[in-house]
Protein backbone atom coordinates (compact mmCIF):
# COMPACT_ATOMS: atom_id res chain seq x y z
CA UNK A 1 0.00 0.00 0.00
CA UNK A 2 1.32 3.29 -1.00
CA UNK A 3 2.04 5.86 1.60
CA UNK A 4 -0.38 8.72 1.70
CA UNK A 5 1.82 12.05 0.47
CA UNK A 6 2.02 13.89 3.55
CA UNK A 7 3.08 11.09 5.37
CA UNK A 8 5.38 10.89 2.92
CA UNK A 9 7.04 13.68 3.19
CA UNK A 10 6.94 14.09 6.76
CA UNK A 11 8.50 10.42 6.90
CA UNK A 12 11.54 11.83 4.80
CA UNK A 13 12.02 15.42 4.94
CA UNK A 14 14.03 16.66 8.03
CA UNK A 15 14.57 20.04 6.76
CA UNK A 16 14.13 22.45 4.18
CA UNK A 17 16.06 25.60 3.24
CA UNK A 18 15.77 28.65 0.16
CA UNK A 19 18.68 30.17 -0.62
CA UNK A 20 18.92 33.31 -2.98
CA UNK A 21 21.20 34.00 -5.66
CA UNK A 22 23.86 35.22 -3.18
CA UNK A 23 24.07 31.99 -1.65
CA UNK A 24 22.16 33.35 1.75
CA UNK A 25 19.98 30.92 3.81
CA UNK A 26 16.52 33.20 3.42
CA UNK A 27 14.40 31.09 5.11
CA UNK A 28 14.87 27.87 7.33
CA UNK A 29 12.95 24.95 8.29
CA UNK A 30 13.82 21.59 10.37
CA UNK A 31 11.08 19.10 11.42
CA UNK A 32 13.83 17.60 13.90
CA UNK A 33 13.88 18.51 17.46
CA UNK A 34 17.67 17.99 17.58
CA UNK A 35 18.83 20.43 14.51
CA UNK A 36 21.89 22.18 15.85
CA UNK A 37 23.05 23.46 11.95
CA UNK A 38 24.16 26.87 11.54
CA UNK A 39 21.91 27.44 8.10
CA UNK A 40 24.50 30.40 6.88
CA UNK A 41 27.44 28.14 6.64
CA UNK A 42 25.68 25.42 5.19
CA UNK A 43 23.98 27.56 2.51
CA UNK A 44 27.45 29.17 1.55
CA UNK A 45 28.88 25.09 1.56
CA UNK A 46 25.99 24.11 -1.45
CA UNK A 47 26.11 27.69 -3.47
CA UNK A 48 29.69 26.77 -3.83
CA UNK A 49 28.39 22.78 -4.77
CA UNK A 50 25.80 23.91 -6.99
CA UNK A 51 27.72 26.92 -8.93
CA UNK A 52 30.61 24.65 -9.17
CA UNK A 53 28.64 21.86 -10.93
CA UNK A 54 26.62 24.27 -13.42
CA UNK A 55 29.76 26.46 -14.20
CA UNK A 56 32.81 24.12 -14.75
CA UNK A 57 30.57 21.06 -15.22
CA UNK A 58 27.66 22.05 -17.30
CA UNK A 59 25.19 20.47 -14.88
CA UNK A 60 22.24 21.20 -12.44
CA UNK A 61 22.64 19.15 -8.59
CA UNK A 62 19.87 17.16 -8.17
CA UNK A 63 20.92 15.70 -4.97
CA UNK A 64 24.13 15.07 -2.42
CA UNK A 65 23.97 11.30 -0.76
CA UNK A 66 25.49 10.87 2.63
CA UNK A 67 26.02 8.08 4.39
CA UNK A 68 22.26 8.54 6.79
CA UNK A 69 20.75 11.44 4.53
CA UNK A 70 20.31 13.02 1.07
CA UNK A 71 20.40 16.73 0.07
CA UNK A 72 17.59 17.07 -2.53
CA UNK A 73 18.30 20.52 -4.26
CA UNK A 74 15.88 22.37 -6.76
CA UNK A 75 16.59 25.60 -8.67
CA UNK A 76 13.69 27.68 -9.92
CA UNK A 77 14.28 30.02 -13.23
CA UNK A 78 14.13 33.09 -10.13
CA UNK A 79 17.43 32.03 -9.10
CA UNK A 80 16.17 30.63 -5.82
CA UNK A 81 17.24 27.11 -4.44
CA UNK A 82 15.11 25.15 -2.64
CA UNK A 83 16.99 22.35 -0.38
CA UNK A 84 15.62 19.32 1.31
CA UNK A 85 17.49 17.38 4.03
CA UNK A 86 15.92 13.87 3.68
CA UNK A 87 16.51 11.10 6.29
CA UNK A 88 15.01 8.18 4.13
CA UNK A 89 17.12 7.90 0.73
CA UNK A 90 14.30 5.99 -0.47
CA UNK A 91 13.00 9.01 -1.74
CA UNK A 92 10.41 9.88 -4.71
CA UNK A 93 12.38 12.58 -6.79
CA UNK A 94 8.88 13.55 -8.69
CA UNK A 95 6.85 13.76 -5.69
CA UNK A 96 10.17 16.37 -4.13
CA UNK A 97 10.26 18.20 -7.49
CA UNK A 98 6.70 19.37 -7.34
CA UNK A 99 6.29 19.99 -3.47
CA UNK A 100 9.81 22.02 -4.27
CA UNK A 101 7.74 24.08 -6.86
CA UNK A 102 4.78 24.77 -4.87
CA UNK A 103 7.04 26.08 -2.07
CA UNK A 104 9.14 28.47 -4.05
CA UNK A 105 6.33 29.30 -6.14
CA UNK A 106 4.14 30.45 -3.01
CA UNK A 107 6.99 31.93 -1.62
CA UNK A 108 7.54 34.52 -4.65
CA UNK A 109 3.98 35.15 -4.43
CA UNK A 110 4.15 36.23 -0.71
CA UNK A 111 7.91 37.38 -1.31
CA UNK A 112 8.93 38.53 -4.55
CA UNK A 113 9.33 42.58 -3.23
CA UNK A 114 11.65 41.65 -0.36
CA UNK A 115 13.89 39.22 -2.54
CA UNK A 116 14.25 41.62 -5.11
CA UNK A 117 15.22 44.41 -2.53
CA UNK A 118 16.78 42.05 -0.52
CA UNK A 119 18.83 43.65 2.56
CA UNK A 120 20.31 41.45 4.53
CA UNK A 121 17.48 40.96 6.50
CA UNK A 122 16.09 37.27 6.65
CA UNK A 123 13.63 37.69 9.44
CA UNK A 124 11.43 39.14 6.56
CA UNK A 125 10.72 35.79 5.86
CA UNK A 126 10.14 33.93 8.65
CA UNK A 127 6.39 34.12 8.44
CA UNK A 128 6.57 31.75 5.56
CA UNK A 129 6.41 28.87 8.41
CA UNK A 130 2.54 28.93 8.59
CA UNK A 131 2.47 28.32 4.99
CA UNK A 132 5.21 24.77 5.41
CA UNK A 133 3.11 24.19 9.22
CA UNK A 134 0.40 24.22 6.88
CA UNK A 135 1.70 22.00 4.24
CA UNK A 136 2.89 19.56 6.85
CA UNK A 137 0.15 19.38 8.98
CA UNK A 138 -1.91 18.95 6.13
CA UNK A 139 -5.24 16.64 6.85
CA UNK A 140 -5.78 16.15 3.10
CA UNK A 141 -3.40 13.19 1.70
CA UNK A 142 -1.85 15.32 -1.19
CA UNK A 143 0.45 18.27 0.16
CA UNK A 144 1.29 19.03 -2.88
CA UNK A 145 -2.39 20.74 -4.35
CA UNK A 146 -2.93 24.06 -3.78
CA UNK A 147 -5.61 24.51 -0.88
Amino acid sequence: MKKPAQNYLIDIIQELMITNQAGIAVFYYTLSQDSTVDQQSLASYFDLIIRFTKHNLKENLKSISLEDHIFYFYTHESGLHLIFKCLNKQFDSEMLEALAERLIRNFLTIYKEKIDNFNGEVSNFSSFIDFITEVFDSKNDTPLMEH
